[in-house]
């Protein structure tokens, strides 16, 4: 069978059962809305549900089915192997299925794409079953601008992929120009800053601060649940471009320092600190904790990090650390949907 021959196979309008059609708007009247909007919504599901092949040729017309009937949406989603938006294509260059595991090797084209390409947590999966996914960037051609990535999903449950389905990848948006620092003496004199230090009064939904996370261990789990916020002032220091030491002293017995990492969803720069004394050996923090500060003005996001270590030996110590920062965000909309069987 030739591609023309599999795209109509694949692609020419049915009508739904009364089954599916039934079961959808089932799933809507279990929801307690109000008469006229559960009749909206049954309008809706029906027209959608009773034209599917037209409703999957706009982006909310897919995404609406999709919601309703993900299996519906996937049979009417037109096969696009190839799809270009400023100025990047994103092309489908071969399928393998096997079992429980379907992968897709997909190549990204353009100028802003080099070697650093990370496509930022923005990627999805659309498929008409339970199932987990990733995606690893795997070779870059430099002459050609192509990073190449396999992206591989498996059903949940463990069941074989399903016979002459389509799968629909889509990103949304990709970091490039991509920097990674390691093992960088961070110039600060530790032993100024042996005192204690100012702490944010509150955090939460008062304030213009928020806890967003962090690492720590069973043992430190109450620390971590407690931990004050340092004040954040002035750079004490600025180890890579756009991300600075902001704070850095003693609270509730640990010593603190502060990493402002910018606005972490713009170019998603982070990092992590450590102590080391003469000889080389590493003390690492007891537990560390993120925070948000947000503002009119934007946003900034803190990693801080807590070390159990006296006043009398922070003198004999080095700030360390590794970073990864990047220079550039490219935002779009690339969607390739391509059937789910060995080319």
């Amino acid at each position: 069978m030739n591609f023309s021959e599999l795209y109509r196979k694949l692609n020419d309008p049915i009508i739904p059962s009364p089954a599916l059609v039934e079961r959808t708007l089932t799933r809507t009247r279990r929801r307690a809305f109000p008469l006229r909007r559960l009749a909206a919504l049954a309008a809706a599901a029906a027209v959608l549900l009773a034209t599917p092949a037209l409703a999957v040729r706009t982006e909310l017309g897919y995404a609406m089915l999709y919601a309703l009937a993900p299996a519906a949406a996937q049979f009417f989603q037109p096969v696009c192997l190839s799809d270009t938006d400023q100025g990047v294509t994103m092309e489908v260059v071969s399928v393998h299925v096997e079992g429980s595991t379907a992968q897709a090797y997909i190549a990204l084209s353009g100028d802003p794409v080099d070697s650093t390409c990370d496509l930022f947590d923005s990627w999805n999966f659309h498929l008409p079953f339970d199932q987990t996914g990733h995606c690893e960037r795997v070779g870059y051609d430099q002459e050609s601008r192509t990073a190449l990535f396999l992206c591989t999903t498996e059903t949940m449950d463990g069941s074989p992929i399903p016979v002459g389905g389509k799968m629909t990848f889509s990103v949304g948006r990709f970091l490039s120009s991509k920097v990674f620092t390691e093992h960088l003496e961070i110039p600060l004199d530790l032993s100024t800053l042996a005192v204690e230090a100012d702490i944010v009064p509150s955090l939460g939904p008062e304030s213009e601060y928020f806890c967003s996370g962090g690492s720590y261990s069973d043992e430190s789990r109450d620390l971590w649940e407690r931990a004050p916020m340092l004040e954040p002032g002035s750079a004490l220091a600025q180890p890579v471009s756009s991300m600075a030491i902001t704070a850095a002293g003693y609270a509730d017995g640990l010593f603190h320092v502060q990493l402002c990492r910018g606005s972490a969803p713009e170019l998603d720069n982070h990092g992590r600190l450590w102590l080391e004394d003469a000889e080389g050996n590493p003390l690492y923090c007891v537990y560390s904790a993120a925070f948000t500060h947000l503002t009119g003005y934007g946003r900034a996001d803190f990693d801080q990090y807590a070390f159990d270590i006296s006043p009398e030996d922070l003198e004999s110590y080095t700030l360390y650390g590794d970073f990864a920062t990047a220079a550039s965000l490219t935002e779009g909309r690339w969607q390739v949907t391509f059937p789910l069987e060995n080319t």
